[in-house]
């Protein structure tokens, strides 16, 4: 297996807010771990708050005792949605702080995913290139409504 992860700052930022963690080794329970974080740039402490949110994710897979791989995701973003609520609520510095996140583990040729936001998760195979994780946006709700066509660039209603 060949695992690539790309970040980028894009055009309107200074600063890269992205998190990236991979291990084709064991994390836990789980044969392998790889993470997406990417601070909510317009927010306060996006950069903390994705390495937070990696660092915790890690944290919690190392100690879960669940016994399934998508339990094992689910509880370790469903904690450190918690924690970073917390820390957001006792630290003037981080109130409002936000990031992305996609966590994703390979078990017996089946790709487990978790994701929050609007970061992507991609699979390359043969070739071929397919989005696996929809974006948690207004962009893509509207787009599944059938609102705004994909790749429009004004975002107009299709039904002119």
């Amino acid at each position: 297996m060949n695992v690539y992860a790309i970040t980028d700052v894009g055009q309107h930022r200074k600063v890269n807010q992205d998190v990236v963690f991979t291990s084709l080794k064991p994390v836990g329970r789980l044969k392998n771990l790889f993470l997406v974080a990417d601070g909510m740039g317009g927010h306060k402490a996006g950069g903390f708050a994705s390495q937070y949110c990696v660092e915790q994710v890690i944290k919690y897979v190392e100690a879960s005792k669940e016994k399934t791989a998508i339990a094992v995701l689910r509880e370790a973003i469903r904690c450190t949605n918690l924690d970073l609520q917390k820390s957001s609520r006792s630290d003037i510095s981080l109130e409002g702080m936000g990031t992305t996140l996609v966590a994703a583990t390979i078990e017996d040729e089946t790709l487990f995913v978790g994701n929050v936001g609007d970061s992507r998760l991609y699979l390359f195979h043969g070739g071929d290139c397919k989005q696996i994780t929809k974006d948690h946006s207004l962009v893509e709700e509207m787009m599944g409504e059938g609102k705004i066509k994909k790749g429009s660039s004004d975002y107009k209603s299709n039904k002119h």
